[in-house]
């Protein structure tokens, strides 16, 4: 007997077919490289339970539907509507993920508050994380990613915010999205799509009626204060005229603090306590600006992935904040496009400030980093890691190491092997 929608239900939705467990039900998408159909074969041998598809494999178990990607949606979007929960949409070109994570853990506290997983901030992975893992809880915290304009809104129809969170808009992607100006349509879409919004009041480009904001400069919430005392950061806020003081072990980053003021905001927006107690535990997410004692010194990882404005904001944090000898190593700035010369010759203003540069040519966009005080550059990963330890590294080494490239780079994985020196 064929199967039918509402017997899915219960079972866990898969788009890679590699991945399929006894159970689960296999979408099949086509992709720009890759169709899933293709592999419908292969999901029922790893056991799956049955497969979403556009057209007839000829298996018993299938369901046929116009798109799956849409379909996916609407199946997301049949689910939370049953619960009505309030729904907080963030994007921006950098820190949206962990601006997620730190309005959850906040939220969490006090009231039943769901994210979606990981990076699954796409039209797919929104909506496959709501599928899978969504229980009903009162509010909805969701990072909503772009490529190209209209993406966005998409999500928003799909999920449409109570509260939508803007928090930055840069060159990140520029060369799939086209412009700035287009980065900033797009983005901009989740104001337009919101009941509220909640925006940086920093970026004189975001200003309308319904919009809150917050910031370092002025706005509805502002952060007017940051210091750490070498063990704790104390944070401080401004609100309709008052101040309110919150101390957080570890080093927190101006955009980590930043997260922490929107989390205060949306608390605000929502009638919520503002409880940061999760916050004594929170630890930043791999990648994003890591902070290891290392010998004397530190050793920092934001190998996350790359922006001009992320890597402006990251050794603004390092000048700021730890101790000298500074040195960099970096890699390339992916999916620029036509811009990307410029944005690296960008990079390279910015990493004179330095005491030294390494560079990792794994890609070849970072030919065009080009300062004067390039100490060691190669596309050897070898090479770059024996660099460090015979000419760089040593027991008495008390100055900082400042990792960030794109994630294609996999500069992570030059990080592993120097975090594992022994001293």
């Amino acid at each position: 007997m064929p199967v039918k929608l509402s017997d899915l239900f219960g079972h866990k939705f898969v788009v890679d077919s590699r991945k399929i467990n006894p159970g689960d039900v296999f979408v099949a998408i086509k992709g720009n490289n890759v169709d899933g159909h293709d592999f419908v074969k292969h999901a029922f041998e790893n056991g799956a339970y049955a497969a979403i598809v556009e057209k007839d494999m000829g298996f018993e178990n299938q369901i046929i539907v116009p798109n799956t990607v849409e379909f996916l949606g609407q199946l997301a979007k049949t689910i939370v509507e049953k619960f009505q929960p309030k729904i907080i949409g963030i994007t921006g070109s950098n820190g949206k993920t962990s601006t997620k994570e730190i309005v959850w853990s906040v939220l969490s506290s006090e009231i039943s508050a769901f994210k979606n997983e990981g990076n699954l901030n796409s039209e797919i992975g929104l909506p496959l994380s709501i599928i899978n893992s969504y229980r009903g809880e009162s509010i909805l915290i969701l990072e909503m990613a772009q490529r190209v304009v209209g993406d966005i809104e998409y999500l928003c129809k799909i999920f449409p915010p109570d509260i939508g969170v803007l928090l930055n808009v840069g060159s990140a992607h520029v060369g799939v999205a086209g412009s700035i100006e287009n980065i900033f349509k797009g983005k901009w879409q989740i104001v337009e799509n919101s009941k509220e919004a909640l925006v940086n009041f920093d970026d004189e480009r975001m200003r309308c009626t319904k919009c809150r904001y917050f910031g370092t400069t002025g706005g509805d919430y502002i952060l007017s204060k940051r210091e750490y005392n070498g063990s704790s950061t104390i944070l401080t806020f401004v609100y309709e005229g008052e101040e309110f003081y919150y101390q957080l072990p570890g080093y927190w980053t101006k955009p980590m603090a930043l997260s922490v003021l929107i989390a205060f905001g949306i608390t605000d927006m929502l009638d919520v306590l503002f409880n940061p107690l999760n916050l004594v535990n929170y630890q930043p997410l791999k990648g994003r600006f890591n902070v290891h004692k290392f010998s004397k010194g530190y050793l920092i990882d934001d190998t996350y992935n790359a922006s001009y404005e992320s890597f402006k904001a990251g050794i603004e944090e390092v000048l700021e904040n730890f101790p000298k000898p500074r040195y960099a190593i970096v890699g390339a700035m992916k999916e620029l496009g036509e811009y990307s010369s410029y944005y690296h010759k960008k990079l390279s203003e910015l990493l004179e400030e330095l005491d030294g540069v390494v560079v990792y040519d794994k890609e070849e966009e970072s030919k065009d980093i080009s300062c004067s005080n390039i100490i060691f550059r190669s596309a050897d990963d070898k090479e770059i890691i024996s660099f460090l330890n015979n000419r760089l590294i040593n027991d008495s080494f008390d100055g900082v190491l400042y990792f960030k490239a794109s994630r294609a780079v996999e500069l992570d994985k030059i990080v592993e092997e120097v975090l594992n020196r022994k001293f």
